[in-house]
This record gives structure tokens, C-alpha cells and sequence, in this order.
């Protein structure tokens, strides 16, 4: 069974439909400005000869909310967006915010990413404005992914149901693409965010950061606006540093941190005024 959004009142619920979630079976190119600000295009990315999955979905969504963990476990089976990975994943909020959209990775994928290409509801067009994908792929049931060749073809329709993170190479396989783990100096993201760590939280005018292991070559403080406020590289590679934060606004903020040059961290963190 499928699954399908049913209005009922102000109340959003999603439930299960027989039929594939788009009926197209070329891909329609777009141009979004992504979550942190990039811009992306598909017809683009295709002729790289990478493959794209196109994730449709909004927060508040049930099914999209318990299908999101496995989605983070094929992205980062197949090589977590990396300029080598073949296939590059891309989520479309049908809704949300930018911020909405940063917390819905951090709190139902990973929380210390990498993630997919995140595009919000209302800051996502080539504008920066509130753009309508789902509607130009005819979406009406969230989550609805889809597979798209390099040659444009929409290969799978609606990948659906999905039991875990390896379901997908029943969609992938098929067509010739295989896995290719993300490339990091640990074992794992779970391990990547054990390995780092940050004090005080909240903070006011002071923020320390410590690696119980990696290195250290990068740090960026980006807001829930997906805004860079803050970033600082070393040239040579630290296990730790002390970041002025007095300047920032009080509210929530994302620290970012490249880890041996391959893996990078994030984790939240609470800005409070300075004393």
C-alpha cells in the first residue's frame, strides 16, 4: 500500500494509496536555492552522469518522519552526496522554512549530518522564494521518491514501502548502481559526533571546541536561516579551539566542523546575551 495525504479539517493526516505518485516518466528540469543557500539544478546534476533521488515530503508528515532514518541510511550507503557518489539525494519540503528544515534533519535523519540537499517550501525557488515542485511532478502523497537517470528517465516512480535503509538497493541495484560508503576518517557519523565536543551550552560570549580524536581543519557557525555567521579554517589542523560568540544574537545556531578533511559534524547549540 501507498500512501497519500488526506485534509480533515486544519489537520494534516497521511495514509496508504495503491497507485505510483507520479505519472511522469521524464524528469522536468528546476533551479531551487537550497537550505544553505546554494543553488541547485537538476538538469545539471544529471549531466554529470549522476543519478538523483528526489524525496517529496513535509515535517509534519507520519510517514515521512518514520521514513526519513532510512533515507539518511542509503544517502550515506551511496556515498553521501560526494562529488564521486552516483547518485546525489535531494529532499523537497513541500512547506516549511529554511530553519524548519535544518531541525527536521538534525532531529528525524542524523544529528550530525552530512545530509541530502534540503529545499524548504517557502525559501526554496531559484528566488529564494516559496516554490511548488510537487505540484510540477503531479505529487499529491508524501513521502513519494522517485529515481531519475542521467538521461532524464524517471526510472522509479514511487519507491515504496520501504523497510530499511537496504530496501533501496531493490531500486537501486537494478539499474546498475552500486554502493559506495561515505569516505570518512571514523567509522561512522555516530561515531564522527561522539568524537567532538562543545562548552558551554548554553553560551554567551565564549564557545570552546575539543576532538577526542580527528582533526580539526574547519569551523562554521551557521544560523537556523542556513546563514554562515562565523567560519574559521586552520591551516594546521587542531584537536582544539575557543570561538568569540559574544557578537551573535541570542537563539539557536548550528556549529559546523570538518573533521580530517573528509567528515563533518553538526551539532546545536544555544546562544544566550552576553553577561
Amino acid at each position: 500500500m501507498k500512501k497519500i495525504t488526506l485534509f480533515f479539517f486544519s489537520s494534516i493526516l497521511c495514509a496508504q494509496i495503491s497507485l505510483a505518485q507520479t505519472t511522469l516518466t521524464t524528469a522536468v528540469d528546476f533551479t531551487a536555492t537550497d537550505i544553505n543557500g546554494n543553488t541547485f539544478n537538476l538538469f545539471n546534476t544529471l549531466a554529470t552522469g549522476k543519478y538523483v533521488v528526489l524525496d517529496f515530503m513535509f515535517t509534519t508528515c507520519g510517514p515521512c518522519q518514520q521514513c526519513a532514518p532510512k533515507l539518511f541510511g542509503a544517502f550515506f550507503n551511496y556515498g553521501c552526496n560526494s562529488s564521486n557518489a552516483p547518485i546525489q539525494f535531494v529532499s523537497i519540503n513541500r512547506d516549511d522554512n529554511n530553519a524548519v528544515m535544518h531541525s527536521w534533519e538534525s532531529t528525524y535523519m542524523n544529528p550530525s549530518g552530512p545530509y541530502p540537499i534540503g529545499i524548504s517550501g517557502t525559501q526554496g525557488s531559484a528566488s529564494a522564494g516559496a516554490q511548488s515542485f510537487h505540484v510540477t511532478y503531479g505529487i499529491s502523497a508524501f513521502p513519494t521518491m522517485i529515481l531519475i537517470a542521467p538521461n532524464h528517465q524517471i526510472l522509479e516512480q514511487d519507491m515504496w514501502p520501504i523497510t530499511d535503509a537496504t530496501t533501496f538497493d531493490s531500486f537501486f541495484q537494478p539499474h546498475g548502481i552500486s554502493q559506495m560508503p561515505c569516505t570518512s576518517g571514523i567509522t561512522s557519523l555516530d561515531n564522527a559526533n561522539d568524537l567532538i565536543n562543545i562548552a558551554p551550552v548554553p553560551a554567551s560570549d565564549v564557545l570552546s571546541i575539543s576532538s577526542n580524536g580527528a582533526s580539526i581543519n574547519a569551523v562554521s557557525i551557521i544560523n537556523t536561516l542556513g546563514q554562515v555567521m562565523f567560519t574559521k579554517a586552520f591551516s594546521n589542523a587542531t584537536k582544539q579551539d575557543i570561538l568569540n560568540v559574544a557578537e551573535l544574537e541570542a537563539g539557536i545556531y548550528f556549529i559546523e566542523m570538518r573533521l580530517n578533511e573528509t567528515t563533518v559534524v553538526k551539532k546545536k547549540f544555544v546562544k544566550i546575551a552576553s553577561k
